[in-house]
């Protein structure tokens, strides 16, 4: 063969293997003749180089030794000498991989000495790993029997028992940098926890520590069961088969399962979108599942390597104890004296799992398997009589987290709870839901966990929220729950209500405590949406929300259940601002509930407002503008931010008709604009126009309006890119371009076309679903129009365009953004300041909205 013929019999075979690819059972035989190419293109580089193969031999090593090659995988070769390389075999060598170059393959040649690998102390774990797959290539034989003698020797044998310490230290290390793995938006196939990594790490185990050449030594040495190792078989097979359409999609080496080729691998491997999930969704749950499965199968098989090496040879100095229920402590691990431990004493099914994780034990591998043989005795009878028990054990806050894991993992959960089986790696995909149903469900617990055990100043009025719970057992039950729903589709806070009265019922819980969980699951998005969609300074906001619940200790159980559910979600959809929108609607809620009148309270607030203002204020001017305030405007800021804007006021004229200022909100993280002008319709479009050319999202805006047509506009911005400090510094730039703007030297057009790309670059995984919401019944005095579409740059200056156009008074705005979508909330009224019922007029705006969204 000549060089020439080499690229086309590569890749004509390649070719052919792709087309071919869904002809093969599984993905192994893809891996196998994909591996087998890459074996036979090497020894044809070689024969058409006439490679000089006295001193060296060429060995396979890596996935080419191990036949896992994906379609663009490296070709990983050892090329081993044994005297000291001479000047043809160093130009052979360049020749080979420029060769290989040539044909657009990506060889990784390593090139080493016996001597080098003789000495294993100088070669680190990566190194060492790298040399125990192997494979004799081509070359001198003689050379290729040392080498296999020096691995092991000096590496599986001599070697093991730090060989195993280095190893495990490497996959806490890799667990830690790919920290949740398993349930990312976009997992690490090969690295992630549930990957290749993990499945060649039991390979290794395998073969080093039990001397076995095949996985079923594993299950003859009662390491794993039959049903792990179908389990593993069935899950790496699947993982291997997705890397392989994930190498097809991009055309090259990777193993990022990114949003963009999720869809298509999904739709390539044969998944179809239903009445409940899309297709996309299907395809994830059963990569979770199958990853998850692997992950927990390498922690078996790496427990059972470490009693192996160590804890066997350490069993003298073991620490044992009797723990009582027939319960024993053994170094770190918690077991069982006898087989018939939970026959004999039902209620310790549930009670195991709060004395581990109480003592920080970890659960061993035969009390496990105990558990998992006892899940029969949970029945109906078992849940009347220990219902309650269960409940009560899950709150055994800080240690619900590690509790409810385990019952998990051990199948208890699922055998108590049968509908959490349909939310076990559901996913929802979008970006907004960093992990599966059942994980968010569970960390959701973890965050009240911390609450307890970890000081933090920021967060001491959810403590304060806590620490007032009379029924801490409701909480954590309300949170197991509060997603349950989502097992059936759509409308989950609904449906989920009415599965929460059936489990509750089967828990054998009083009427009143079943009518809380359920009210708790049902209305779980309802604070949240009310504190950045509504205005809080209104107290028909405050009287509506606290009418969905019963008494305060509900208030207390659903700001804890809403602080864990958006903390849960993972990334940076829970921040400050809505942190402080929660809490300033569960303070101000639980004033309303402690009062018997909020009306008189509200006064109160307002008249000794007044008072001091009037002590603070000696300039008779502005003094003359107290007594004319709006009682809601008086309401919502603060004294000193008044005594501010009534300054501003003053210095207002004709020849002065803007002016801007602007702080710094540390508690919020954010930049507040106050903008003082004569006003005009449009106003909070220009303004919204000029943040859009500077880059900023708007959070927040609140508009009153004073006699003489004065206005004052109090907007939060933030920047995605950029720290407040920097922002703060830009402040006079940007306050001048408002001015400019509301002066009408600068057109507002013209800079919104200047703006910058969108915040958001990464592609949309599915289409926000548009849509635009009318509420005339949460205010008396403003119809409320919420528009939910996905977040972008300018977005606000376009709805506030189509407002202007239709002759709409936007009074107030709320924003609120959650990664890639968003909705914005305006309080508005018609050009008469009335309220918007006209269904003809409520068509057209929605209709003028969708069209710009």
């Amino acid at each position: 063969m000549k060089k020439e013929d080499l690229k086309k019999f590569y890749w004509n075979r390649w070719y052919d293997i792709k087309e071919n690819r869904k002809k093969f059972p599984t993905s192994w035989q893809l891996l196998s003749e994909i591996s087998k190419l890459s074996y036979e293109t090497v020894k044809y580089a070689l024969d058409i180089l006439g490679f000089p193969l006295e001193n060296i031999v060429f060995i396979s090593i890596g996935s080419l030794a191990r036949e896992q090659m994906s379609p663009f995988s490296d070709i990983d070769v050892l090329l081993l000498h044994e005297k000291d390389l001479n000047k043809i075999e160093q130009s052979k060598i360049y020749e080979l991989t420029t060769l290989l170059w040539d044909i657009n393959l990506n060889p990784a040649i390593q090139i080493k000495s016996i001597q080098d690998i003789t000495n294993t102390t100088n070669l680190d774990t990566i190194e060492k790993t790298a040399l125990i797959d192997y494979r004799y290539l081509e070359g001198n034989k003689n050379l290729f029997k040392s080498y296999e003698q020096i691995v092991n020797s000096y590496i599986i044998e001599k070697g093991k028992t730090n060989f195993l310490l280095e190893h495990i230290n490497v996959a806490i290390k890799r667990g830690e940098k790919f920290r949740d793995s398993i349930y990312k938006l976009e997992p690490n196939l090969k690295e992630g926890l549930g990957g290749i990594r993990d499945f060649n790490f039991i390979c290794w185990i395998n073969r080093i520590l039990f001397g076995g050449s095949s996985l079923t030594t594993l299950v003859k040495k009662g390491i794993i069961s039959v049903q792990d190792f179908d389990n593993l078989m069935k899950g790496i097979e699947f993982i291997f088969r997705v890397r392989n359409e994930l190498h097809y999609y991009f055309n090259r080496k990777s193993d990022i399962l990114t949003l963009e080729a999720q869809k298509a691998i999904a739709s390539e491997l044969g998944y179809i979108t239903t009445s409940t999930s899309l297709n996309v969704e299907h395809f994830l749950r059963n990569f979770y599942q199958h990853a998850r499965d692997i992950s927990l199968i390498t922690k078996k098989v790496i427990n059972k390597g470490l009693q192996e090496v160590i804890y066997n040879k350490t069993e003298r100095k073991s620490t044992v104890r009797k723990l009582g229920y027939g319960l024993i402590q053994y170094n770190n691990y918690l077991t069982a004296e006898n087989k018939d431990i939970f026959v004999n004493n039902n209620e310790l099914l549930i009670k195991v799992f709060e004395i581990s994780a109480i003592k920080s034990l970890k659960l061993s591998d035969r009390l496990i398997e105990l558990i998992r043989d006892n899940l029969y005795l949970i029945n109906e009878t078992f849940l009347k009589r220990y219902g309650k028990v269960f409940v009560k054990t899950i709150s055994r806050f800080p240690y619900s987290y590690k509790i409810v894991k385990n019952m998990f993992f051990t199948g208890v959960l699922e055998k108590i709870i049968p509908e959490f089986k349909e939310i076990n790696c559901r996913v929802q995909y979008d970006l907004y839901h960093h992990y599966t149903v059942d994980e968010h469900t569970i960390l959701a617990l973890k965050y009240i966990d911390d609450l307890v055990s970890v000081a933090n100043p920021l967060n001491n009025v959810y403590l304060d929220a806590y620490r007032a719970l009379k029924r801490k057992d409701l909480l954590a039950l309300s949170i197991l729950l509060h997603d349950i729903g989502k097992g059936q589709g759509f409308n989950h806070s609904v449906v989920g209500a009415k599965m929460s009265q059936v489990i509750c019922r089967r828990l054998n819980l009083h009427p009143d405590d079943i009518d809380t969980v359920s009210n708790m699951v049902e209305q779980h998005l309802l604070m949240s949406h009310i504190a950045q969609r509504r205005d809080l300074h209104d107290l028909e906001v405050i009287e509506y929300f606290t009418n969905f619940l019963n008494n305060e200790d509900e208030l207390h159980l659903l700001y804890l259940l809403t602080y864990a559910d958006m903390k849960a979600v993972g990334g940076a959809v829970f921040n400050d601002w809505k942190s402080s929108l929660l809490t300033e609607l569960y303070l101000k809620s639980k004033v309303a509930m402690e009062k018997e009148s909020l009306i008189s309270e509200y006064n109160n607030i307002i008249n000794n407002k007044r008072k001091k203002l009037y002590e603070r204020v000696t300039d008779n001017i502005i003094r003359g503008f107290i007594d004319k305030l709006d009682s809601e405007y008086v309401f919502t800021y603060k004294v000193k931010h008044i005594i501010r804007h009534l300054q501003m006021i003053k210095q207002l004229n004709p020849d002065t008709n803007v002016i801007v200022d602007y702080y710094s909100r540390n508690d919020l993280k954010c930049i507040e604009f106050n903008i003082c002008t004569y006003d005009f319709l449009g106003l909070l479009k220009k303004l919204a126009g000029v943040f859009a050319y500077y880059g900023l999202n708007i959070l927040g805006a609140q508009i009153f309006t004073f006699e003489n047509n004065v206005v004052i506009d109090t907007i939060q911005v933030e920047s995605l890119h950029e720290a407040n400090s920097y922002l703060l510094e830009k402040g006079e730039k940007i306050s001048k371009t408002i001015k400019d703007v509301i002066s009408n030297k600068v057109q507002v057009e013209e800079l919104v076309k200047k703006a910058p790309t969108t915040f958001f670059k990464k592609k949309i995984p599915k289409e926000i679903k548009k849509k635009v919401e009318f509420d005339n019944e949460i205010s008396s005095n403003y119809t409320v129009i919420d528009v939910y579409t996905e977040d972008k740059i300018g977005l606000l200056y376009k709805i506030l365009s189509v407002f202007e156009d239709l002759g709409i008074n936007v009074q107030k705005a709320k924003i609120s953004t959650d990664v890639d979508r968003v909705v914005d909330s305006f309080y508005v009224t018609d050009k008469n300041y009335n309220k918007i019922t006209e269904q003809t007029f409520i068509d057209k705006i929605k209709l003028s909205l969708m069209e710009v969204i």
